[in-house]
């Protein structure tokens, strides 16, 4: 089993989902579309936290290539995403999360 080729795959699955909590959510989530984005965020989290443990068994069996490195690079880049969101709604330049 390649592990670095799991992690990235788990990892962009990871940004899609994240993303498409950001993107699809109303204001004020309700019944079903409140229970899908709950799956949907705590699910994206979850394959982030895996294929972060992927990339780490990589290294550690000494995988060789680039892909090993993919996750670390998305989930950096989805909390850089979120903390540029963060401050700029801090200083009043956005209207919503």
């Amino acid at each position: 089993m390649k592990y670095g080729k799991w992690s990235a795959i788990l990892s962009i699955i990871c940004g899609v989902g994240l993303l498409s909590c950001y993107v699809f959510a109303s204001d004020t989530p309700q019944g079903l579309e409140y229970i899908i984005l709950i799956v949907l965020f705590y699910g994206s989290l979850f394959l982030g936290i895996l294929s972060l443990i992927y990339t780490v068994i990589a290294y550690y069996k000494k995988e060789k290539g680039f892909v090993k490195n993919v996750a670390p690079i998305v989930i950096s880049f989805i909390l850089l995403v979120y903390l540029l969101v963060f401050i700029l709604m801090v200083i009043g330049l956005t209207s919503g999360p």
